[in-house]
């Protein structure tokens, strides 16, 4: 039948496409997993070369742990969390926004609740925060990204998580800084500080 040889041509021509999508994505997280690795090896070692990394955040209850980048443009988000620039700096009087894609980086944020804690390290510091809520809001409700009286840390990704195509929402995350900075093992040893002994050696 006529049909037939048109359907195999259909066939063959979602296969290919298939495949090439399957192959752009490959390359996005290829690049996006590179780039982490060598950021992450960089902050560890506080390496003095420069880099594009402002420091990794990670929220391990959620199992979230990504490299922060300054700026949130497609390139930006592609390859890491971004630091909204008009925002604060980590640390600092006021509020810093990150934002990361809801498919990557931030696939598992929905899972935050109050009382969780965020740690924020930089070649200096390491900062802690606590979730104090989490809320669904339209993309203009930019208030939640105002300077606060406390150091602040607000999260935000697109929502609904499993919407097909651009998400109408966002979800945000809102916590406050809770310790005091503590300075890395590298910087201590720079620094001549011995780290903390949480344990005697051979368990």
């Amino acid at each position: 039948m006529a049909w037939r040889p048109r359907l195999r041509w259909i066939e063959r021509g979602a296969l290919i496409i298939g495949l090439l999508c399957l192959g752009v994505w490959s390359l996005a997280h290829l690049r996006s997993w590179a780039f982490q690795s060598t950021e992450s090896k960089r902050l560890r070692s506080a390496s003095r070369e420069a880099g594009p990394a402002l420091g990794r955040i990670e929220i391990p209850r959620l199992g979230i742990r990504a490299v922060v980048v300054e700026g949130t443009d497609a390139r930006a988000l592609e390859r890491a969390v971004g630091h909204i620039a008009s925002t604060a700096s980590p640390g600092t009087p006021g509020n810093c926004g990150l934002a990361g894609h809801r498919d990557t980086f931030f696939s598992g944020l929905g899972g935050a609740r109050a009382g969780d804690l965020i740690r924020f390290s930089t070649p200096q510091r390491t900062y802690t925060y606590e979730v104090e809520w989490c809320e669904v809001v339209e993309p203009d409700r930019v208030d939640t990204l105002d300077p606060t009286p406390v150091p602040s840390l607000t999260l935000v990704t697109c929502y609904p998580f499993a919407f097909v195509g651009r998400a109408p929402q966002r979800f945000v995350v809102r916590a406050r800084q809770v310790e005091a900075p503590e300075v890395p093992v590298v910087a201590q040893a720079r620094a001549g500080l011995s780290p903390p002994v949480l344990m005697a050696a051979g368990r």
